[in-house]
């Protein structure tokens, strides 16, 4: 309803104004009267109505000096005139201070009305339209604060909005699984969820202001809270959110994951506690329960170096012959890896996006299409995608399980079947002891004709291909260890470092110790 407010010095005509028009049905109610201009000012400063119904000749201050005054002021009522006939000239000149309407006197019911039903509308559209211009407004403020260059007074007038707090923090949530639905459809989720989250909020806190919510990117949101939410908390944060996440919990099927930021005293350094809540999404898949806070992330350590090669080579290797639940197995104790690691998000889904574009590779090796398996596009986006520990888990197991049965399907059409597992167990196991010799005697095959095998499908000799793949992961020692010459040498498969040396030099016309001291001085 929009308020009204009476000026009449006669107060049977303030009263038959009452009890003749159906102010409610117009979309008005009527919250207070006054006798003059001068009373009417007092009054409309005090309730700040959304409209004045006034009289155009009054005693004190006139009607027409009331609105010249009042348009000059901060809150900016519509006016409706009510004049005799002889006042109709004179009225007229307050049209250019925006009054809406005048009526003449005596008041036609029916004018009336109708007159209120269509500034009612009028209000309306104005009334969305102004909050649209505020929700822009707050938008770019709050744009503006996460980049630290908002401006001072702006914000000091959002601060009443907020309720003028004195502590802030931000908060990043993100809406896990919205994987193999249409663009069109994780808009509509993701609307939905926005507004669950607001509500919740709102619900929890008891609060009457507006919940501010941002959007980040597909999926994910950021919502600024303030000290004002935590009263019901004990002031505590981590209660608030523990509350929130679990009323969420009843009312979605997503999975949504916290990342609350640093606590800041002043709205005008925002910009930190949203930085601590993004440094907290390299967190996700160490912490467990889906609620990451940067007070507890401060003095921990990510690592963010992918897995070692071994890991992919087994993969690979094991989906020739293995089962699924061995399979399974294997994907278990990468995952294990990852937690024993402490690996940054990021590390965690580049391993995962090695494994996949291995495993794509492979595929093509033996002719085939990658593209046609169900998982192709969610593996080869999985980076882009918010989703738990466990649901990334069970993506990767049914990737792996569906490309294996295409490479048994590719296998079963290929020639030279053999051959390439026999590269697969190189791959893998190029550090330990072996020939020519033991993987022909571990394969049934004949010496001479696997070397001939190898060479006429890979272009290269068994020998120069296992010292290829020892230098290469001595290359990656050298650039990601501290390992001493003679450790690597060793760990990459050779047992005398002298002929180490001697092969790395003629296969990168360097020593191992000039490319480490080359990598240095880049740095």
């Amino acid at each position: 309803m929009y308020k009204v407010v009476l000026v009449d010095d006669e107060i049977y005509v303030r009263k038959g104004l009452r009890s003749l028009i159906d102010w409610e049905v117009c979309g008005f109610e009527v919250v207070e009267e006054a006798s003059n201009g001068q009373l009417a000012l007092t009054v409309i400063r005090d309730v700040k109505p959304d409209l004045v119904v006034i009289d155009i000749r009054m005693p004190v201050l006139d009607g027409l000096g009331l609105i010249k005054i009042v348009a000059q002021e901060e809150i900016q009522p519509k006016f409706i005139i009510i004049s005799g006939y002889s006042d109709f000239k004179y009225a007229q000149t307050a049209l250019k201070y925006g009054v809406h309407d005048f009526i003449l006197k005596p008041i036609d019911k029916e004018e009336m009305e109708q007159t209120l039903t269509v500034l009612s509308k009028s209000l309306n559209k104005q009334k969305t339209l102004q909050e649209k211009n505020r929700e822009i407004k707050y938008k770019e403020i709050m744009n503006q604060l996460l980049f630290g260059n908002a401006d001072e007074k702006e914000v000091a007038n959002y601060l009443p909005i907020l309720g003028n707090p004195k502590e802030f923090y931000y908060i990043i949530m993100e809406v896990n699984g919205l994987i193999n639905n249409t663009y069109e459809q994780n808009v509509a989720i993701y609307k939905k969820v926005c507004e669950k989250i607001a509500k919740v909020i709102r619900d929890v806190c008891d609060l009457k202001e507006k919940v501010w919510i941002q959007d980040l990117e597909q999926g994910s949101i950021g919502v600024l809270i303030t000290v004002n939410y935590l009263s019901r908390f004990q002031m505590k944060v981590g209660k608030f959110v523990n509350w929130v996440k679990e009323e969420l919990s009843h009312q979605l099927s997503e999975e949504v994951t916290f990342y609350v930021g640093s606590s800041v005293p002043d709205l005008l350094i925002l910009k930190e506690s949203y930085e601590t809540a993004q440094r907290g999404l390299q967190f996700k898949y160490v912490q467990k329960d889906g609620m990451i806070f940067s007070s507890d992330i401060t003095k921990k350590s990510l690592h963010y170096t992918e897995l070692d090669d071994s890991f992919y080579h087994l993969v690979l290797e094991k989906m020739e012959d293995e089962s699924s639940d061995s399979i399974r197995g294997i994907i278990d104790s990468i995952f294990e890896e990852f937690h024993k690691r402490s690996m940054a998000r990021s590390a965690i889904l580049s391993s995962i996006n090695r494994i996949v574009h291995s495993i794509f590779k492979f595929i093509k090796k033996l002719e085939g299409d990658p593209s046609q398996l169900a998982f192709f596009q969610t593996m080869l986006k999985i980076q882009e995608f918010h989703v738990t520990l466990v649901q990334l888990k069970e993506l990767l197991i049914d990737f792996v399980l569906e490309s294996k049965k295409e490479i048994s399907k590719l296998r079963r059409l290929s020639t030279q079947s053999e051959v390439y597992k026999i590269k697969q167990y190189i791959d893998s196991h190029y550090h330990e002891n072996i020939s020519l010799k033991t993987i022909a005697a571990k394969f049934y095959m004949n010496p001479v004709y696997l070397g001939q095998l190898f060479k006429k499908t890979y272009g290269i000799y068994f020998k120069e291909y296992l010292l290829q793949i020892r230098v290469n992961e001595a290359k990656r020692l050298l650039r990601q260890s501290e390992n001493r010459i003679y450790e690597i040498a060793e760990s990459v498969g050779f047992n005398n470092t002298d002929y180490f040396v001697t092969i790395f030099g003629k296969i990168e016309n360097i020593t191992p110790s000039e490319y480490r001291n080359h990598l240095k001085r880049k740095v």
